[in-house]
């Protein structure tokens, strides 16, 4: 998680903290629906990949 950037974060925050929905953090950041799931697909897969170089 340290390694992602301050954007990064608050958009895993508001998804799995909040749980809140795509559209709504869309609403929330001024971002289309379909942005914030790419985003959260990159950033899961980088952190993912980064688990997986560790273990």
């Amino acid at each position: 998680m340290a390694e992602l950037d301050e954007r990064e974060r608050t958009l895993l925050e508001l998804r799995f903290g909040a749980e809140m929905t795509q559209t709504e953090i869309g609403k929330e950041l001024g971002l289309s629906q379909m942005h914030v799931s790419r985003l959260i697909t990159r950033i899961c897969t980088h952190l993912r990949e980064a688990m997986l170089a560790d273990a």
